[in-house]
């Protein structure tokens, strides 16, 4: 499954950007990101105000392959038209994913997928509520859940993101199904209102880059495809998010040791490594390249550290065949004068070290000053 990922715009609605939801989806169509989100149904901006300013923003993204998932409650009808059985007023407004929060009934979730077929639109499901006695009963109603994607829900309150715990049930939950799961990630350089506090899924990811919150859905298996929730016009966070459909790996931002030696700085640094097929209880280890020349360079470090939780080392010449293999300590670790201490992984970074596991591809990045 190729890695989607996407923004979000906002007709009628403030957000923090100077630019309006017009730009905005134009620089990230520049950027190669054709996927946009938006809501048509919050009661502060009635979207029956601002019609020409959505039909606008549609018809930009026309012929570019773009699609916009727009979060919709039987009130929308009532706004724009159309009914259950019949979507074309919401397709006339350029809308093509249709997001159901709440308020839809199994049965008329059924009616709303065919509905949509015939239009060539996609219903969503609300990845965040729905339960396994839902699933059951949208399978025994026909809906092919096999061919479903389902996003979750964005918290605007600041302490009400979902957690962790929930998020990776959901998520074994709706794959069970084969459902395709979406989750959203927070700009940190603009925010919408209510709150301007960011708009994620998980609380941890609420000031979290963009492409490190979606590197970490995606590593994990909680995501297939990653949104941001907020409208932003950073350049640079959205071309960030846009080089992880190709590069989803994880990113551990790491303090290097300051008498770490070149030889061991060039196995962490600058490639991405690949966790053995096997899980560890102490360590994550890395495919080592145990039989490249630099390795007898790697001699036993000048001085002894201890390695606590965090630490990333390179075995050194006394391990022998192990020379050069790179590894992250899970637990706290005594010094090993058979392995050189390169740095340690960043306090925010290190409950990413249990995202590692076989086959896992990561990659570090050094940041700040060398510690001792």
């Amino acid at each position: 499954m190729d890695i989607i990922v996407g923004t979000s715009f906002y007709i009628g609605i403030p957000s923090s950007t100077k630019k309006s939801a017009y730009d905005c989806v134009a620089l990230a169509l520049d950027l190669g990101i054709h996927h946009f989100f938006t809501t048509v149904q919050m009661p502060e901006a009635s979207i029956s105000d601002h019609l020409d300013e959505f039909r606008a923003v549609a018809k930009l993204t026309r012929g570019t392959n773009a699609r916009i998932m727009a979060d919709v409650h039987p009130i929308v009808f009532q706004r724009v038209g159309g009914t259950v059985e019949n979507l074309t007023p919401l397709q006339e407004l350029g809308i093509t994913d249709l997001r159901l929060d709440a308020g839809f009934s199994e049965e008329e979730t059924l009616t709303l997928y065919h509905s949509a077929c015939r239009l060539g639109m996609q219903i969503v499901l609300n990845a965040s509520a729905l339960t396994a006695s839902t699933l059951q009963r949208f399978h025994d109603l026909g809906l092919p859940l096999q061919d479903m994607v389902a996003c979750h829900n964005y918290y605007p309150r600041i302490e009400s993101g979902m957690s962790t715990a929930f998020m990776a049930q959901q998520a074994a939950l709706l794959h069970r199904f084969g459902i395709t799961v979406i989750a959203f990630v927070a700009s940190q350089y603009h925010h919408r209102y209510v709150t301007y506090e960011g708009l994620p899924t998980l609380e941890v990811h609420r000031s979290l880059e963009p492409h490190r919150a979606a590197r970490e859905l995606l590593s994990r298996g909680w995501a297939d495809h990653v949104y941001i929730g907020d409208q932003t016009e950073n350049a640079e966070e959205l071309s960030q998010l846009a080089e992880v459909r190709q590069s989803p790996h994880l990113i551990l931002r790491i303090h290097l040791n300051r008498q770490a030696r070149d030889p061991e700085r060039k196995i962490v640094l600058g490639r991405v490594h690949e966790h053995l097929p096997q899980s560890f209880e102490l360590t994550c280890r890395a495919r080592g390249d145990r039989q490249r020349p630099t390795l007898e360079q790697i001699t036993p470090a000048p001085e002894l550290l201890p390695r606590p939780r965090g630490t990333v080392a390179v075995d050194n010449v006394l391990y022998q065949r192990y020379a050069g293999e790179l590894h992250i300590t899970k637990v706290d670790l005594s010094a090993d004068p058979r392995t050189n201490v390169v740095g340690r992984v960043i306090p925010e970074d290190q409950r990413l070290i249990d995202a590692i596991g076989p086959k896992t591809r990561f990659a570090f990045e050094a940041v700040g000053g060398s510690k001792e």
